[in-house]
């Protein structure tokens, strides 16, 4: 699991896999993942 946030918006989700589609702003592969401190 990674999290990726909406470069637009600001959304957050956890997903294995990019998220194609913001739901939150609609914004089409806005999505960077986050880079997690030490966490696995």
């Amino acid at each position: 699991m990674a999290e990726w946030v909406c470069n637009k918006c600001g959304y957050v989700r956890d997903s294995r896999c990019k998220p194609k589609k913001c739901p939150n702003c609609d914004a089409q592969n806005a999505f960077e993942k986050k880079e997690e401190g030490g966490k696995k």
